[in-house]
């Protein structure tokens, strides 16, 4: 499957159902703000579903693809545990093997996120 059709059916299916059938077992996830780096498919689905479920809509606002590998600025639509509605930006960088991402490295302002989801 060419990369764009793929990365347009992953992000589709982040509020459609079935992202996780787009991960490889061995994905490695790199979380830049934090320093953070996860392995395997388990640990990635843990936590960007815990991000997914405080987001509404995603749109792919750029993307910029070289072979297997892709940029992607995407605008979250993200809901607060009060109900306020708001957005998060992330730039993303993804590696795409056959069918299956097998890489994600992601940039987004963590301190804006965490204040807003604490908001009273």
């Amino acid at each position: 499957m060419p990369v764009k059709d793929l990365l347009e059916k992953y992000f589709a299916a982040i509020h459609q159902g079935g992202w996780e059938s787009y991960v490889a077992d061995d994905f490695v996830f790199t979380n830049a703000n934090l320093d953070n780096v996860s392995h395997g498919k388990t640990a990635y689905l843990e936590g960007a579903g815990r991000f997914f479920k405080t987001t509404t809509s995603v749109e792919i606002r750029e993307m910029l693809i070289e072979g297997e590998r892709a940029a992607v600025l995407a605008r979250y639509e993200v809901k607060s545990p009060r109900g306020t509605a708001g957005v998060c930006d992330v730039a993303e960088f993804l590696t795409v093997e056959g069918d299956k991402l097998t890489a994600s490295t992601i940039i987004f302002d963590v301190k804006t996120l965490a204040e807003f989801m604490a908001q009273k």
